[in-house]
């Protein structure tokens, strides 16, 4: 990579494809999008990227409903454009917010599923233990869940949630 775009750009798609939520080539979508000052159509994205039309259509499509780029329309033009969302905030919440919530709905269930399986003979203590931690990990998917949302919650508040 030569320019300060290219770096960017691979850094981008590095992280994304660290993040467990996108792939490098969303993450490059994204970053070359964020840094152009106007839209860009399907054909201009892939060749930016230097990837298939089709491959681009499917990352933009993510994008699309992680909320990170929106469509707009360019006049004069039958061809579909698309802009970067600007807002970092917003973008992070929902990213984080989904690795997150993938994390933590695959412990719950397995958490639950244990809780209900437990014989007796596990004890009173092995028992109170498993339901702490299911009763704990439901807090944390509410704050996941408020974190997506932009709330700010305390533990209090989230236990209240969490019933």
């Amino acid at each position: 990579m030569s320019t300060w775009r290219d770096r960017v750009t691979q850094s981008l798609g590095d992280a994304a494809s660290r993040s467990g939520v996108l792939s490098e080539t969303a993450g490059k979508i994204f970053a070359v999008l964020y840094l152009n000052p106007g839209p860009l159509s399907l054909d201009e994205i892939s060749r930016e990227v230097g990837t298939s039309k089709g491959n681009t259509s499917v990352q933009v499509r993510e994008l699309l409903d992680l909320g990170m780029v929106r469509k707009v329309w360019v006049r004069r033009s039958r061809r579909d454009y698309y802009e970067a969302v600007t807002d970092l905030w917003s973008i992070a919440a929902e990213v984080i917010g989904r690795r997150l919530e993938q994390e933590a709905r695959s412990l719950l269930a397995a958490v639950s599923a244990t809780e209900k399986e437990l014989p007796a003979a596990a004890g009173d203590l092995v028992i109170g233990r498993v339901k702490s931690l299911r009763l704990f990990l439901e807090l944390v998917a509410a704050g996941i869940e408020g974190f997506r949302r932009g709330e700010v919650m305390s533990p209090t508040e989230l236990r209240k949630v969490a019933g």
